[in-house]
């Protein structure tokens, strides 16, 4: 997709985030009349078909789209699952099916034991096991919602049937589909650590202590130095991620490591930022009804999402380790 028609598309969506509810739909869980109907205004102008075939009636995006429409969705705290849904239609649109239309949460082909996101809110759950994938219904009422989990998080619970069931492409193994996800996760993070420096910057520059602004204080500008830091570093890392796997749509081993990193990079970032943002604001952080907690709460959440920064840290180490020329200072040192 070209840049202009992508930005195009990401300002449509940002308008209508921008008038939706979506602190009273946060409040809630994700679900309920409000939810619902912004659900239906972004089917209605096409967002989860972003990533699907034009002969499937989507827009033709590429997978490494999806990540630049995630980072958005997060920066407004968007609870719907429409990240995930995205991908999922575009890996089926890829795979020559017709996308259904449902809500659809991605299950961890490489840990069944993990929660599945927006599990109170889905209606379908697209999965890879033993070489096959599978498109599952799922049943939102009879899911109970993890404690302290956002967007309606809950055990997966997995099914026989199938509303769609192939044999998956040789290109579309399990540990592809795993890294595609973490990439969404990591655009997530990105997204939401840019509202973060945003809501902090304006809060520490209104509110005055001692006559002048928090803002004025040289620990609070060490901590909004290090937020805007971390936060400039996990976005150069995602789009580096992306611009990989955009060059290489199969996702082969190279756009896998920038991956990697950009999933590692993000979950450390995501500590110090959460943590800095809060320091900032004191008490005021941890109120339910100021929405710095919408999203720190996501970040904790989406580090830990298909593969921890420790479980890609193991993975890049052992490809590093694995190629027959030494290529560690190579790629330390090579320009970007």
């Amino acid at each position: 997709m070209e840049a202009g028609d992508l930005q195009m598309i990401a300002e449509g969506l940002e308008r209508i985030l921008i008038d939706a509810p979506l602190e009273a739909i946060d409040h809630v869980g994700g679900v309920g009349d409000d939810a619902n109907a912004l659900w239906e205004t972004l089917f209605d102008n096409g967002y989860p078909l972003l990533c699907a075939r034009e002969e499937h009636g989507g827009m033709g995006g590429s997978l490494a789209d999806a990540a630049f429409i995630a980072s958005i969705t997060a920066r407004h705290a968007l609870a719907a699952p429409l990240a995930d849904t995205v991908l999922a239609i575009g890996v089926l649109s890829a795979c020559g099916i017709e996308p259904p239309a449902h809500r659809i949460a991605i299950a961890d082909p490489l840990d069944e034991s993990a929660p599945l996101s927006h599990s109170a809110q889905v209606d379908a759950v697209l999965a890879i096991k033993d070489g096959r994938l599978r498109l599952e219904p799922h049943a939102p009422e009879q899911v109970k919602p993890l404690k302290g989990a956002e967007d309606g998080a809950a055990p997966r619970i997995s099914r026989a049937e199938a509303i769609i069931e192939i044999a998956a492409p040789n290109r579309l193994t399990a540990q592809v589909f795993h890294a595609l996800a973490a990439l969404l996760r990591a655009a997530q993070m990105a997204g939401a650590m840019q509202a973060v420096l945003d809501l902090t910057l304006t809060y520490t520059s209104e509110r005055e202590q001692f006559g002048r602004p928090l803002s004025k204080f040289q620990a609070i500008q060490h901590h909004l130095s290090d937020i805007a830091c971390e936060t400039a570093a996990s976005i150069a890392a995602v789009e580096i991620a992306s611009d990989a796997l955009a060059a290489d749509p199969h996702c082969g081993a190279r756009a896998i490591e920038e991956i990697a990193i950009a999933k590692i990079r993000c979950g450390q970032a995501a500590s110090r930022v959460a943590a800095g943002a809060h320091q900032a604001h004191g008490a005021m952080g941890f109120t339910r009804e100021y929405k710095l907690g919408r999203y720190t709460r996501r970040l904790w959440q989406w580090q830990d999402e298909f593969g921890a920064e420790s479980e890609w840290a193991i993975r890049l180490g052992h490809a590093v380790l694995a190629e027959d020329e030494p290529a560690l200072w190579p790629r330390i040192s090579a320009p970007l």
